[in-house]
């Protein structure tokens, strides 16, 4: 962000890519969790969450680099 610009949006969804991901049973996955800090820093975390495997095991061959069905945990894909 550069100076003088002002955020349009309150909301973030904050994510990183892992080259090397840690798998389960050979498929990627993350973890959904919900967490809310109010205007004094408090933290409150809900304690359920729910774990999304991708659909098609984890390979570094070229050939499936373009698969997102191996990339991606979204239940949307």
């Amino acid at each position: 962000m550069q100076d003088g610009q002002v955020l349009k949006s309150t909301n973030f969804v904050i994510q990183k890519y892992l080259e090397k991901p840690h798998l389960i049973q050979r498929r990627k996955y993350d973890i959904r969790l919900w967490v809310s800090v109010n205007q004094e820093g408090k933290t409150f975390i809900c304690r359920e969450g729910y774990i999304r495997t991708s659909s098609d095991f984890y390979t570094l061959e070229k050939e499936s680099l373009g698969n997102v069905n191996m990339h991606l945990t979204n239940n949307a894909v």
